[in-house]
């Protein structure tokens, strides 16, 4: 009798009809033509087969049926619309589909931002964000001009046509800029005749954020703006301040109280700062006038 060993060497081991490759314990010949990663593999691309009937998809129809492939078909045994977002979207290496985005596609051939913008306005097309980046300084300066001022500030309110932030300042965009900028900004860059230095504000002598009347604009920094406000009596010190623990008689009282020291043991600080409701370094303050100082 021949040697079993060499009968079993005869037969001729299968392969997959695609890659070639033989059948391995976990990936096993399917219908004893393909590996199971290639018989997945042929199912959505075998050219044989009918055309997937959802709009722009393009992949072979599922075996036994004719009307949808396998991921158009899963999509909608979920109830959702496979036209809505097909999963065989492609987004590598694209830009974004809206004509006059040049950002790179990342979701249903949309950018992040065209996407984000359209999901947070009810699925709308993105297109209608155009607006935004073709406005020019000669529209806005038009757009302002036409607000009527108020008879007696003069000031020109613009929370009715701008977006506005927190702060209560208008923002928007400029043709060929996407960064997002303040409107008085803007304004003043054209009455100056130049753009704002990077650590300047755009600061307003009405003390009205929603104004975009170049006259009442004036460039300063941070401190000047702040020894302004100041100024005017509209610092949120003392008693002003929503958060403060202390009035001007209690100041006074730490003042006349306090006993001075090397350490906590010597000093007072401690109990004042337990009675008042206060931490040690609030009465420090007080007393050495870091804080209060406008309190005789």
């Amino acid at each position: 009798m021949a040697d079993t060993t060499t009968l079993l060497a005869a037969v001729e081991t299968p392969a997959c009809a695609v890659c070639g490759k033989p059948p391995e314990p976990d990936n096993r010949l399917k219908g004893n033509a393909h590996i199971r990663y290639c018989y997945q593999w042929r199912r959505r691309n075998d050219t044989s087969r009918p055309v997937c009937t959802t709009p722009g998809c393009g992949r072979p129809a599922r075996v036994g049926s004719t009307d949808s492939c396998d991921r158009c078909y899963q999509r909608a045994q979920r109830g959702n619309d496979p036209a809505r977002r097909p999963f065989h979207q492609q987004n590598k290496g694209m830009t974004c589909k809206v004509e006059w985005c040049e950002d790179a596609a990342s979701h249903l051939g949309w950018c992040k931002n065209c996407y984000d913008w359209s999901r947070r306005n009810g699925d709308s097309d993105p297109t209608a964000r155009r607006y935004r980046y073709n406005r020019t300084v000669e529209d806005l300066l038009a757009l302002i001009t036409a607000i009527t001022p108020d008879p007696v500030a003069g000031c020109r309110d613009t929370s009715a046509v701008f977006f506005t932030n927190r702060g209560g300042y208008a923002i928007t965009t400029i043709a060929g800029e996407k960064r997002l900028q303040t409107v008085t900004r803007i304004v003043l860059a054209h009455k100056l005749g130049r753009p704002l230095l990077p650590a300047t504000q755009a600061c307003h002598t009405c003390d009205n954020p929603p104004c975009a009347e170049p006259s009442h604009l004036w460039e300063g920094t941070a401190a000047d703006n702040s020894r302004d406000r100041d100024t005017k009596g509209r610092g949120a010190r003392g008693e002003g301040n929503g958060r403060s623990r202390l009035t001007p008689r209690k100041v006074k009282a730490i003042r006349v109280r306090y006993v001075p020291g090397n350490n906590q043991h010597e000093s007072n600080v401690a109990a004042l700062a337990a009675e008042f409701g206060v931490k040690p370094q609030a009465i420090r303050d007080v007393v050495h006038r870091r804080t209060w100082a406008h309190v005789e």
